[in-house]
């Protein structure tokens, strides 16, 4: 079913308006004279880095031509400031006619900011976009406009896109709490201090230890680990929405449940819900993960720490003693030519000592206990200094 210019614009600006911060304006408004004979409706935004034109044209007006004039205006006028720095405006001319009378699709050439022209054939909904100026509204919006016009579903009176604007106003009206607002910064800023550069680092571990094999020598210590930067992460996540939401950054304000809400209570509840989710994270990864790391070394230490043996094999690695137990260290695995006269030692008497030594003609076989928590290496070498032996190791509490 053929549509307008009108029913394409009032359809796709209901929804364009409130989401997108853009302003109507009036075809009698003297700024924009320029452009308005080649325009059906005149959509603006003013604010921000991105300011932005949003016109629609009709049949038998110049899209290409209104898009330029309304760059040179926003070129002119849309200027850095002392309070914003950098300012990149942009323009979206949408054309909506039969197929026949339309123009390509595209960036508009000799533009003074970057411009573009969409095009909506009015007969069949065909949407075509081409280029997204900065601080373009959403093509997605356009194309369910034209879609739903298309099957015949009625556009929007003038009310509802009134009701829209006015929505859009009282938005605007929305804003943190000034005391809950300056403590959620501040507990922001302590979040990012204290957490931000291990969620970064974390995110880059995280991907390369999900494909690895098991991590560390104590039960369920990959999942510890995993969960560990997952918390890490999330937290991470959260600083960055909340910073998002704060200063509003690519409209997060307007736009995220809860924090957008037009009741302040429930503001204020979905800030004091996030505060309690971030702590909550923050406990888990300080608390909860510590401590179910401290219960599997303890529950490791009263069973498969106790009585440790090591053979040849493990010559460069390192191993876990716990405080009270034994280490028991086999090279019966060298020629048995250099079993006489191979000698053991431990670097740290005080963490771990030698308590039995291989006899005469028997397999190179040492005991060593463990007396108090640190590290040790235990050393070991044949009689002609041809095999050597070298272990570190950990006692634990």
């Amino acid at each position: 079913m053929a549509f307008t210019v009108e029913d394409l614009a009032r359809t796709a600006l209901v929804r364009i308006l409130p989401r997108s911060r853009y302003r109507l304006a009036a075809h009698t408004d003297a700024r924009f004279q320029s452009f308005a004979s080649n325009t059906a409706r005149i959509a603006y935004r003013q604010q921000g880095a991105t300011p932005a034109f949003l016109l629609f044209s009709g049949p038998g007006q110049d899209p290409s031509a209104g898009a330029t004039a309304a760059a040179a205006w926003a070129e002119a006028n849309w200027r850095p400031n002392a309070i914003q720095r950098k300012v990149r405006p942009g323009v979206v001319a949408v054309q909506v006619a039969p197929g026949a009378e339309l123009t390509t699709a595209g960036l508009v050439a000799g533009a003074a900011v970057p411009a573009t022209v969409w095009t909506v054939d009015s007969e069949t909904g065909a949407v075509e976009l081409a280029g997204y100026p900065p601080g373009s509204p959403s093509g997605a919006e356009v194309k369910r406009a034209a879609v739903a016009l298309a099957k015949g579903l009625s556009a929007p009176s003038l009310g509802e896109l009134d009701l829209a604007e006015r929505a859009l106003m009282q938005t605007r009206t929305i804003a943190v709490p000034r005391m809950l607002g300056g403590v959620a910064g501040i507990l922001l800023v302590l979040f990012a201090l204290r957490y931000g550069f291990g969620g970064l680092s974390s995110l880059f571990l995280l991907s390369s230890l999900l494909g690895a094999g098991p991590v560390g020598s104590l039960p369920g210590g990959k999942a510890l680990i995993i969960g560990g930067l997952v918390v890490n992460v999330l937290i991470l996540v959260g600083i960055l929405l909340g910073l998002g939401v704060l200063f509003n950054v690519r409209n997060l304000a307007f736009r995220m449940p809860g924090f957008s809400s037009a009741a302040p209570r429930t503001r204020t509840l979905t800030w004091v819900g996030y505060a309690a989710v971030m702590i909550g994270l923050a406990v888990v990864l300080d608390g909860v993960i510590p401590a179910a790391e401290r219960t599997s070394v303890q529950n490791a230490a009263g069973g498969q720490y106790q009585h440790v043996t090591t053979t040849a094999a493990d010559d460069g690695t390192e191993t876990i003693v716990a405080v009270g137990g034994d280490l028991t260290v086999d090279l019966s695995e060298w020629p048995s030519s250099e079993w006489p006269g191979v000698q053991f030692k431990a670097s740290n008497p005080s963490v771990l000592t030698l308590d039995a030594t291989p006899s005469t003609g028997a397999p190179p076989v040492a005991r060593f206990t463990a007396h108090q928590a640190g590290t040790s290496r235990v050393d070991g070498a044949s009689a002609d200094g041809r095999y050597s032996f070298q272990l570190r190791v950990t006692v634990i509490s």
